[in-house]
């Protein structure tokens, strides 16, 4: 049992990487913004993992023979793949980063609407990934522009809860059916936002490791190549003081040593400040 789990995670590593690598491996080759990097990765990930996300929801509409969700859930098994060929093809990431967001956003949103108005956590935990991801990768006033949306949305589901309206509801919507699946909704959910959106921020974050060690070692280069160039010219000063001091020439002796003395002080003002010397 325990090889047999060995061999999925290993089957399904070597099918996220491919895929990775066939949808975005181009654009992160190129890309030299280690944020845009995080931010392809985000959007791959979101993709990725939403679509592995609808294979349960598709057998438990399946299973009730719930003809609306498996509508919507048609349509999110094209557009995602839709979504990656465009990544792939070198379209916008905000671009591709709005069409997903308002995609999660708008079809839960008719889902809901056709199951009863149900705006149980099986529709509002998709609706906070969907403007965390679009806060993240696209700005703030779009994040706004589709949290108002959303709060329209429910505004007119309270409306019509509150004046006892009736609206027709999908063929296999049945709430008190549906409720032994909210906890595997959830956990689901949980499990997304921490692979996804964790992810996300480890990737930033070793990053930006990366980056801070490039920097010190290019630091670290240069104040070599100068102290280098340092100990250079204090040689040549010191074998130029010599043959003035064998001469007998004290003025130019004496020249030499306060220039040393000068060179001293730098090279040991480079490594007490770390600073390099102006070009």
């Amino acid at each position: 049992m325990p090889q047999l789990f060995q061999s999925i995670r290993s089957l399904a590593e070597k099918l996220y990487v491919t895929t990775e690598n066939a949808v975005i491996g181009n654009a992160l080759q190129v890309t030299i913004n280690t944020r845009l990097q995080c931010i392809l990765k985000l959007i791959f990930d979101y993709l990725f993992f939403h679509l592995l996300l609808l294979a349960p929801r598709l057998l438990i509409a399946l299973y009730y023979q719930n003809n609306t969700d498996l509508l919507i859930l048609s349509a999110y098994i094209l557009i995602i793949p839709t979504c990656m060929l465009l990544l792939k093809n070198g379209a916008s990431p905000k671009m591709v980063s709005f069409i997903i967001a308002a995609t999660t956003l708008i079809l839960p949103m008719i889902s809901s609407f056709s199951n009863n108005q149900d705006v149980s956590p099986k529709y509002t935990m998709i609706w906070l990934l969907s403007l965390l991801f679009c806060y993240i990768t696209i700005n703030r006033r779009t994040t706004l522009l589709l949290g108002t949306f959303l709060c329209s949305y429910l505004g007119v589901v309270s409306w019509i809860k509150i004046h006892h309206l009736s609206f027709p509801i999908s063929n296999g919507y049945v709430p008190e059916q549906l409720q032994p699946f909210m906890a595997v909704h959830a956990a689901m959910y949980i499990l997304f936002l921490m692979r996804v959106f964790g992810k996300h921020y480890r990737n930033i974050f070793m990053l930006e490791h990366e980056q801070t060690i490039q920097k010190q070692k290019q630091h670290s280069s240069l104040l070599n190549q100068h102290l280098t160039k340092q100990f250079i010219i204090l040689k040549g000063l010191s074998r130029s003081g010599k043959s003035k001091y064998l001469d007998g020439n004290k003025e130019l002796l004496e020249a030499c040593l306060i220039e040393i003395e000068k060179q001293c002080e730098s090279a040991i003002d480079y490594l007490d400040n770390g600073k390099l010397p102006e070009s």
